[in-house]
């Protein structure tokens, strides 16, 4: 199994959040986490959360934020739901390029939603024409996250422009913003729009005509709509799954081409990274290395079993697993990649 990379914190046996984590005491912890933010008290939030001693800790109080932050009170009659709905967007150029990412017709791409169901029987407040980052999503404070449209900060989210590269492929994802309204006890756009497959070739075609750009080839797949955070979280971990796909397919082919069947080699790194090394003993210059971010949330058993399906529908050996934490870089300053 690999090792885990990733530094928690050192704990704090006096922080009541992290004493309501380990009861498994859910609906204490989404309540006084959801106190804290309507107080605008993010930084004990935050503070807790550094101070997380393990995965499994900062994991139970990183969903309980995710439920306090995001979810409408019950008490509410008629609740507006903020929303994010995370896009894959694999871009290729013959040209280097900018796309953009601000949509001309936001009009048009949110009647293709509501025409196939996604907004369910919400009444659509409002759909940003910007597609943000996920660095800009991860940014916003947790008071910001549960007054959701009336921020500013929330409601007039800036874009993140995507940088295209002549004849490279890569991964980017970014997040359509919008707020419903809807009874607080009526499924919302998260449940509503959970069925990607129901409504996302006709999404799909909608974003790409939104984002047309010259000289450039996009593809952007859809994920299902979520809370600001959980979103941002999801998108990340969709966007990471993608490059490695990407990744995988690109590298085994040009090795098998070459040489053969690649070697694998999986290690953990100082940094919070995992990284799939593809090799081969007959030709030291053909490596090929991709590096696996980690959230603080992941479960890296769980993570770790992605990349071992993905090697196996590869039809590639068994990776070589490195048993202990390796440095980030080489003594010359280069990311370390081992293949033995």
């Amino acid at each position: 199994m690999l090792p885990d990379p990733r530094r928690y914190g050192p704990g704090d046996a006096g922080n009541p959040l992290l004493k309501l984590a380990h009861p498994g005491d859910g609906r204490a912890l989404v309540g006084a986490l959801r106190e804290l933010a309507q107080a605008s008290r993010d930084g004990e939030i935050r503070s807790t959360l550094a101070c997380a001693a393990s995965q499994q800790e900062y994991a139970t109080v990183w969903r309980a934020l995710c439920t306090a932050v995001e979810k409408p009170d019950a008490d509410d009659a008629v609740a507006p739901r903020v929303f994010a709905m995370p896009w894959v967007i694999v871009a290729g150029g013959s040209a280097p390029a900018n796309v953009e990412c601000v949509l001309p017709d936001v009009d048009a791409l949110a009647k293709v939603l509501e025409a196939h169901g996604v907004f369910g029987g919400s009444r659509t407040l409002g759909l940003s024409n910007a597609l943000a980052g996920i660095e800009t999503l991860e940014s916003l404070a947790p008071s910001q996250v549960l007054h959701g449209w009336d921020d500013p900060r929330v409601r007039e989210m800036a874009p993140s422009a995507i940088a295209v590269l002549r004849g490279v492929e890569e991964v980017h994802v970014r997040f359509l913003l919008g707020a419903a309204i809807a009874p607080a006890h009526a499924p919302g756009i998260t449940e509503t729009g959970s069925n990607v497959g129901a409504w996302g070739t006709p999404a799909l075609r909608a974003m790409a005509a939104q984002l047309a750009t010259p000289n450039v080839q996009l593809l952007p797949m859809p994920r299902p709509p979520g809370g600001l955070y959980s979103a941002a979280y999801a998108g990340r971990r969709a966007g990471i799954e993608a490059a490695f796909n990407l990744f995988m397919a690109n590298s085994v082919r040009r090795i098998r081409m070459a040489v053969g069947d690649p070697s694998v080699t999986v290690s953990s790194h100082e940094n919070g990274e995992v990284r799939v090394v593809l090799w081969t003993p007959f030709d030291d210059a053909m490596v090929e290395g991709f590096a696996w971010p980690l959230h603080p949330a992941d479960d890296l058993d769980e993570v770790q079993g992605v990349i071992t399906a993905m090697l196996a529908e590869c039809h590639l050996p068994e990776a070589t697993v490195h048993p202990s934490v390796l440095p980030d870089r080489t003594s010359t300053g280069a990311m370390l990649f081992r293949t033995r």
